[in-house]
C-alpha cells in the first residue's frame, strides 16, 4: 500500500507528463479495465486541466488544428450532430435532440442574450426517459462546461461557488442540469432569481449578515416529471416533452437488445467534444430581425418573453456555427437564415398551441381532452371524472394555470342545491382547429421581396472567427434563401 508522501509523488509525477503521455496512460487504463483506480482518476482531472490550458494558450494566439477546424467549418455540423452522433446514445427524439443540444451548445455561448432564454424544463411521465435523453445530449459537452447535480436544495447557489473563495469562477458559458428537480426548488425564491437574474443574497451566519453575489448565469436545464411550475415560472424556461408513444417505446426496446448483443454502448466521437471547446463567447446581430416580429401572433402577453427566446434561439445557432459565419465591423457575428430555420424547427417542437404558450404534459392532457370534446363544461370535481391521470388538487392548480394563461375560461353557474360553482370550459377566443405556423425564412424574404439587406445563408468567403471584417454582402440576402426547401408555411397575422 502506497504511503501518503509516495501518493503525493505520484500526483506531482502525473503533472510533468505531455498531453499524449496523459492520454496514453489513461488508455492503457480503459484497455486493461482498471478505470476506478485512483491513478486514473487523477490522469483524468490532469487530461481535463491539460485540455483547457492547452485550448486557451491555442485560442488566445489564435489557433485551431487543421482538423478540429474541418469540422468547426463543417456547415452540416448541427444536423451531424444531432441527427447522426447522438443516434449512437438516443433512439428517435430528433426534435428533442435538438432543442436540448441548441441550448446548451450554442446557447452558452452568446454575450447578448435574454437572461432566461435557454433554460429548459424537460416535462413528462415517469419513465418516459428524460433524464437518460438529457444527459445523454450534454454527455458530448466539454466536461469543463457542464455540471450535473442528482439533487440539490433550495437555496444551493446562495453558498455554491461563492466568490469569497473562488473569486475567479462565474457560471457565464456553464451548463448546469439539475435531474429530476422537485417542486419545493424549481418554485422557490432563490432558485427563480438564479434562473432570470443571477443570485444576490443577504444570509445570517452565527447570528451575523453576510452579503453573498454568484457571478454569472449558466443555462439551466432540468427534468421533472411531478412537478408543475406556476406561471411565473413557466416564463422564465421553456418546456419540452418527449415522445411517450408505443411505436418510440418498441424502438427503444430493439435499441437495448441491440447494445446487449454487441456488449457496448457506443461513444460519441472526442474529435468533436474537442471541436466544442474551441467555440467562444460571442455577441451576436440579426440582420434581418426587424422582418419577423409581424409573423407572430400577439394576442398573449406571454409573447412578451416567447418572441425574444426565438430571436435568441436564432443567436444561439449563429454562435454554434461562429466559425462560418461573417463578422462585421464591431465584432459581432452575423445570423443567417440557416440559423432562422434551426430556430424555427426547434420552437415549433417547443409550441404545443398557437399562443406558444409552454404547457406541461398533465396541462397538455387536460387541453387534449377539452379539444376533443369542444363543449366540455363542467366544476373541477365534475371533470376529474374524466380526467382520472391527474390529482382533484393537482388537476384544480392547473385549471386554473389554464385560466391564467387564456386558453381556459371560468363561469359561475348553479349546481342542483342551487349553489354558485366555478366551471371550465374552453375559451370563447380559442378554437381548437388552428395551430400555430411559424413561416419559413423563404415566406418571410418574399413578403419583404424589396427589401434586399439580409445576410446569405452561408459566408460566400471563408471567413476566420472572431476577425471584423467587412459587413455582409449587401446584395447576397435573396440569394441566399436558394438554399432553403420544403413546404411553405402560413403566415399568421
Amino acid at each position: 500500500m502506497a504511503t501518503k508522501n509516495e501518493n503525493e509523488k505520484q500526483s506531482v509525477d502525473y503533472n510533468y507528463l505531455g498531453h499524449d503521455e496523459v492520454r496514453a496512460k489513461m488508455k492503457g487504463h480503459e484497455d486493461a479495465g482498471t478505470t476506478e483506480t485512483e491513478e486514473y482518476k487523477a490522469l483524468q482531472k490532469l487530461d481535463g486541466t491539460w485540455n483547457f490550458v492547452e485550448r486557451s494558450a491555442v485560442i488566445a494566439k489564435g489557433e485551431i488544428p487543421d482538423d478540429i477546424m474541418k469540422i468547426l467549418k463543417n456547415t452540416q455540423l448541427f444536423n451531424e450532430i444531432t441527427d447522426n452522433e447522438f443516434d449512437k446514445k438516443i433512439v428517435g427524439e430528433k426534435e428533442t435532440r435538438k432543442v436540448i443540444f441548441l441550448c446548451a451548445a450554442g446557447g452558452r455561448c452568446v454575450k447578448n442574450n435574454q437572461i432566461a432564454s435557454y433554460n429548459l424544463l424537460v416535462n413528462d411521465d415517469a419513465g418516459v426517459g428524460k433524464d437518460y435523453v438529457v444527459a445523454a445530449v450534454l454527455d458530448i459537452l466539454p466536461t469543463e462546461q457542464y455540471i450535473h447535480k442528482t439533487r440539490i436544495s433550495p437555496a444551493v447557489f446562495t453558498y455554491w461557488h461563492n466568490p469569497q473563495y473562488e473569486p475567479d469562477w462565474s457560471w457565464d458559458g456553464k451548463v448546469f442540469y439539475p435531474e429530476d428537480i422537485s417542486e419545493m426548488v424549481l418554485n422557490s425564491d432563490v432558485f427563480k432569481v438564479m434562473c432570470s437574474k443571477g443570485s444576490s443574497a443577504t444570509v445570517v451566519i452565527k447570528q451575523r449578515a453576510y452579503e453573498i453575489d454568484i457571478k454569472g448565469k449558466p443555462v439551466m436545464i432540468t427534468t421533472t416529471a411531478s412537478a408543475t411550475p406556476n406561471p411565473e415560472l413557466a416564463r422564465r424556461f421553456a418546456i419540452l416533452n418527449l415522445d411517450s408513444s408505443e411505436d418510440q417505446t418498441k424502438l427503444i426496446m430493439a435499441r437495448h437488445s441491440q447494445f446487449k448483443k454487441k456488449g457496448t454502448i457506443p461513444e460519441y466521437s472526442p474529435d468533436i467534444t474537442l471541436a466544442l471547446s474551441y467555440l467562444q463567447q460571442v455577441r451576436v446581430k440579426i440582420p434581418f430581425a426587424d422582418k419577423i416580429d409581424k409573423h407572430f401572433p400577439t394576442k398573449n402577453v406571454i409573447m412578451r418573453t416567447h418572441y425574444p427566446r426565438f430571436l435568441d434561439f436564432i443567436s444561439a445557432s449563429a454562435a454554434f456555427h461562429q466559425y462560418q459565419r461573417s463578422i462585421d465591423e464591431e465584432g459581432f457575428v452575423l445570423a443567417t437564415g440557416t440559423d432562422y430555420e434551426i430556430a424555427r424547427a426547434c420552437f415549433l417542437k417547443l409550441s404545443s398551441n398557437k399562443y406558444m404558450i409552454p404547457l406541461t404534459i398533465t396541462q397538455k392532457n387536460i387541453l387534449d381532452k377539452f379539444e376533443k370534446e369542444p363543449m366540455l363544461k363542467g366544476s373541477a370535481s365534475g371533470l376529474h371524472a374524466k380526467m382520472g391521470f391527474v390529482s382533484l388538487p393537482a388537476l384544480l392548480t392547473n385549471l386554473g394555470h389554464l385560466v391564467r394563461y387564456g386558453i381556459l375560461q371560468t363561469d359561475i353557474e348553479k349546481d342542483l342545491s342551487n349553489r354558485d360553482i366555478e366551471v371550465y370550459s374552453l375559451a370563447t377566443a380559442y378554437n381548437p382547429s388552428e395551430h400555430l405556423e411559424i413561416p419559413r425564412f423563404e415566406d418571410i424574404m418574399q413578403v419583404h421581396l424589396g427589401e434586399n439587406t439580409l445576410a446569405p445563408l452561408q459566408p460566400l468567403l471563408p471567413l476566420e472567427p472572431l476577425t471584423p471584417l467587412a459587413p455582409a454582402l449587401e446584395d447576397g440576402g435573396i440569394k441566399g434563401i436558394q438554399g432553403i426547401q420544403g413546404k411553405k408555411g402560413t403566415v399568421i397575422e
